[in-house]
């Protein structure tokens, strides 16, 4: 059973060239959606935010995974 992948804001999801997870909104988006949606919220503390999550998630131990090298819209 593969293990579930946890995705931080802005990361690209795998298997996509186009898609993208928001976790202001817990949803998977279109890169506009960034802008369109969200013009006035910071979206590279939002990202620090999910990272910190995911390493306290990682130190707890658990079955998602996440890449070091995750594709992420902020990191162009």
């Amino acid at each position: 059973m593969k293990a579930k992948r946890f995705y931080a804001h802005c990361d690209l999801i795998e298997g996509t060239t186009d898609v993208f997870y928001c976790s202001f909104c817990n949803e998977l988006v279109k890169e506009k959606h960034f802008d369109a949606e969200h013009l006035n919220k910071n979206h590279n503390q939002k990202f620090k935010a999910t990272l910190h999550e995911w390493k306290l998630k990682e130190s707890r131990g658990t079955t998602k995974t996440r890449p070091d090298d995750a594709p992420n819209r902020l990191r162009k």
